[in-house]
């Protein structure tokens, strides 16, 4: 073998060290780093809104300890249709409560039902410095419509990126940026 055999034969083993043997994932974050109260605005886009390809929206969350998980609360503000200068806004307000499971930080909605009955079965996870609530329906025609919301801890605040699949097609997504308020 020559140097340059054995210099190229080191190089691609501490290659392979460097690949297989990394730093050690992020750890994730506990739930109490995301408690708090959340404000900002997003951008959302839609397949099927014939008027507008994006609508703006306000954006609340406010996340709480319970004696067996957290509580999750969100406030939309929707504005959309009607005269594009002054669009119409809806407001929409939600709240999920969740428990601690046996696995690390993986939480069973509180109120979970059976999605076959039409009834919603939520979960959230934490990986890393994102929490990740999912909300599944089964439509009477037997199509599944699944929500997501993204909710990752930045240094400014909180991205959000929600999205919804009904039937295996993506029909919408949001994506916000929010900043933690005082509280």
């Amino acid at each position: 073998m020559t140097l340059r055999s054995v210099r190229l034969v080191r190089l691609a083993a501490l290659a392979l060290l460097v690949v297989g043997f990394g730093p050690a994932r992020a750890q994730d974050l506990n739930i109490k780093t995301f408690h708090g109260t959340f404000s900002g605005s997003g951008v959302a886009k839609s397949d099927d809104s014939l008027y507008f390809a994006v609508s703006v929206r306000d954006v609340d969350v406010e996340i709480r300890p319970t004696p067996d998980g957290f509580r999750l609360a969100w406030t939309t503000v929707v504005r959309q249709g009607g005269d594009p200068a002054q669009p119409k806004a809806r407001k929409r307000a939600s709240e999920e409560y969740f428990t601690a499971t046996a696995r690390p930080n993986f939480f069973a909605g509180k109120d979970n039902g059976d999605p076959l009955a039409g009834k919603t079965v939520a979960w959230a996870t934490i990986r890393r410095n994102t929490l990740t609530a999912y909300f599944m329906t089964v439509e009477d025609d037997g199509a599944y419509d699944v929500q997501s919301y993204a909710r990752t801890l930045t240094g400014e605040g909180m991205d959000l990126v929600y999205a919804r699949v009904k039937g295996g097609e993506k029909s919408r997504t949001v994506k916000a940026k929010l900043t933690r308020q005082s509280n």
